[in-house]
């Protein structure tokens, strides 16, 4: 559930932002900081999407009922440049930007197994420089908000949307020959059958 929220921000981000402005707009497991950075590979301006975790209670009064949480986000926007003052000033405008772009979203409601619901509150913004940071020539800011979303199909139902059940039928223990030019090569077939509601 809230991995659709993560892919609907990631596609959000990229398409506010051309690619002059912000190079990549990727997802990311956890807090990025000073000491992700020697180990991560991108281009700078880079944005990086978050989900930080979730509660099952909504934030704002847009959804209430069972099967609504509130859904922890964070972007992390890093800037790089040779001058300390432009890499700081530059990280601050995305971040600004980026903030103002996540309060008009109003995610299109459609017929889908997650409803995603517009920010109540605005998001917030702040400025994670340090040595370690400035020492890669990057400035880094954090924009957090928080999402309601609402599952509108049952658990077992979003495990079909989102999974694949596949069979492999194979013999094991026998190796094929190698084929020849007289010999035709070998056939892989499958058969993947995908559940129907009655």
């Amino acid at each position: 559930m809230s991995g659709l929220l993560l892919d609907k921000t990631i596609a959000f981000v990229r398409a506010a932002f051309d690619k002059k402005s912000v190079q990549q707009v990727l997802p990311y497991g956890g807090e990025f900081s000073s000491a992700e950075i020697p180990f991560k590979c991108y281009t700078c301006p880079a944005i990086f999407i978050s989900v930080l975790g979730w509660a099952p209670k909504p934030s704002g009064k847009r959804l209430v009922g069972r099967g609504v949480r509130s859904v922890s986000m964070a972007a992390f926007v890093a800037y790089k440049h040779v001058n300390r003052v432009q890499r700081m000033n530059g990280a601050m405008l995305l971040a600004d930007l980026l903030c103002s772009r996540l309060s008009a979203w109003n995610p299109v409601a459609g017929d889908e197994a997650v409803t995603l619901m517009p920010i109540d509150e605005d998001p917030t913004a702040e400025n994670l420089y340090g040595r370690a940071v400035d020492a890669q020539g990057q400035a880094l800011w954090v924009v957090r908000w928080t999402q309601d979303l609402k599952v509108n199909v049952q658990p077992g139902q979003l495990f079909d949307l989102l999974s694949i059940h596949i069979d492999e039928h194979y013999h094991p223990g026998e190796v094929p020959q190698p084929t020849t030019p007289e010999s035709p090569p070998l056939t892989v077939t499958d058969a993947i059958h995908f559940p129907q509601e009655p």
